[in-house]
């Protein structure tokens, strides 16, 4: 084993050597991160006929990044299973391609970047690249860059095919048949950081006709020694896959304290919805929230991971509170506390003439993580949610069951070897 393994630094060191003598670098690096959880009212609220779910997933990743002169690439290959997904003794490939991009700096500020990639901005909102799922999401785009004293400007575009043809096939995948973004960020000293999101994504309806939906705004972020600010506004318009318009928004606002090794946070998220008892309504106001991170805002139980289906197009008001500490030098604790609400009316399926209550629950997350070594990380978590009736009416469940979720993950991040040549070499 010791034998094949300086056999392969050999190769990979006299490749570089090979490239010239110009600075090069090449690192490979892994991941493997097994959960085990315990779902008994996960996603949606726990029913008298059903049983816990108890299974442990796996995502195991190899990621290659290679780096010389103009050229930047990286190649990230995963697979992500539950552990006896598979009968034994079966030969079943499951290796999928989560990144693979390249990128030309056309000079000290321009670059472009072309292959499957994750599009993550700012907090997440309306791009994000959803890591908690083992799956984790990324995107086949072209991607504009620059960055030029302090001010950032992205400029990517998508446009997606089910397959090689001769003619344009129907697109038939639930994803957008075309993506465009242009994003704007100025950093100041101060700790000051203003953006701009502007996202256009095209969906396909059954008939091959693309609809267009827009959704733009800024981010406002502040950070000092004791205090952060965070503020987001989105305004989405466009059309839906029938026609229909939309006029839509999300308002965010966030306050952290920071005290010694520990923090205190509260905040709001506002995410609009249609008055189901308005007939009159001519477009559609539930603000969608695209390719986002959900799961990092609305609870981590993921009630609300698909805003606005989650809600029957009713939106969401979320005022939260979150606190973390550190517990001597290699463990900290996260707990956050979620109070639900509708954002507008949905319709009573038992009374159509009336609306189901707006509050639908409050949720605890707790979480506990332990380093262990710089590259392994262990961490506990423990929810519940108690929900409402209006909750069970938009979700379903039944009364009297205790809705939880807990769960452990042990996270490896080996860095198996990074090499670098310089023009001494």
């Amino acid at each position: 084993m010791i034998f094949q393994k300086k056999i392969l630094f050999g190769i990979i060191w006299c490749l570089l050597i090979a490239a010239g003598d110009v600075h090069a670098q090449f690192s490979m690096s892994g991941q493997f991160i097994p959960r085990l959880e315990f779902r008994n009212g996960y996603r949606t609220p726990a029913r008298d006929a059903t049983k816990p779910a108890v299974f442990v997933s796996q995502r195991s990743r190899l990621i290659l990044d290679y780096k010389k002169s103009k050229i930047t690439t990286k190649l990230s290959l995963q697979d992500v299973r539950v552990w006896g997904d598979e009968p034994q003794l079966s030969n079943i490939s499951n290796i999928a391609l989560h990144e693979a991009w390249a990128q030309l700096a056309l000079d000290d500020h321009w670059g472009i970047r072309l292959g499957r990639q994750e599009l993550v901005y700012d907090d997440h909102r309306l791009l994000g690249n959803v890591d908690w799922i083992q799956q984790a999401r990324s995107h086949d785009a072209l991607l504009i860059r620059l960055n030029n004293q302090g001010f950032t400007a992205h400029l990517g575009l998508a446009y997606n095919n089910e397959g090689e043809s001769l003619v344009r096939d129907d697109y038939t995948l639930a994803n957008y048949r075309a993506l465009g973004l242009l994003w704007l960020k100025k950093s100041y000293e101060n700790g000051m950081a203003v953006s701009l999101m502007s996202v256009i994504d095209g969906l396909e309806d059954d008939r091959g006709s693309l609809h267009y939906r827009w959704t733009v705004g800024p981010h406002l972020q502040y950070n000092s020694n004791n205090y952060s600010l965070g503020s987001t506004f989105y305004y989405q318009l466009g059309e839906n896959t029938e026609d229909v318009g939309l006029s839509a928004f999300l308002f965010s606002l966030n306050n952290t304290f920071k005290l010694n090794k520990s923090s205190i946070g509260f905040g709001m998220d506002y995410v609009s919805g249609t008055d189901g008892l308005d007939p009159s309504n001519d477009k559609i106001r539930s603000f969608h929230t695209l390719y986002a991170t959900n799961h990092k805002f609305y609870g981590l139980m993921d009630f609300f991971l698909n805003i606005p289906s989650d809600t029957k197009g009713g939106g969401l008001l979320d005022a939260y509170a979150k606190i973390n500490s550190s517990i001597g030098n290699k463990s900290s604790f996260d707990g956050h506390l979620h109070y639900f609400l509708l954002a507008n009316k949905v319709q009573n399926p038992d009374n159509p003439n009336n609306s189901i209550d707006s509050g639908l629950g409050v949720e605890l997350d707790l979480i506990y993580t332990l380093n262990i070594h710089p590259e392994v990380q262990l961490k506990l978590g423990w929810s519940t949610m108690l929900p409402t009736d209006a909750m069970r009416i938009i979700r379903g469940g039944d009364q009297g069951n205790f809705n939880t979720w807990a769960w452990t993950m042990i996270v490896f991040k080996p860095q198996f070897f990074n090499l670098k040549t310089t023009e001494d070499d």
